[in-house]
């Protein structure tokens, strides 16, 4: 059973064009860390008004762990140095 999660949200800092690459690796790090056994849930919401080619994405990942101790020992591990630019604990 899914039931504890972890929300990571990504910086205003990542250019818009690399937000799916970056999406690429955060899975292969936690899929890694937790031996595949978790679930994603992304939201992509935009900020302000839309304009063509002129707006900011609020990007969450929603990790659901199916193991509590996947989710605290990643928690407590931290995001690994190649993504503290870009991406942060929500919660």
């Amino acid at each position: 059973m899914y039931d504890t999660s972890l929300i990571f949200r990504i910086k205003d800092t990542l250019p818009l064009t690399n937000h799916k690459i970056l999406e690429l690796f955060f899975k292969s790090w936690v899929d890694d860390a937790c031996h595949n056994n978790v679930k994603y849930e992304i939201s992509r919401d935009i900020n302000g008004e839309w304009e063509p080619g002129n707006h900011i994405f609020n990007e969450t990942f929603r990790v659901t762990f199916k193991h509590r101790g996947d989710a605290v020992a990643l928690k407590l591990k931290g995001i690994p140095q190649s993504f503290q630019n870009y991406i942060e604990f929500v919660n």
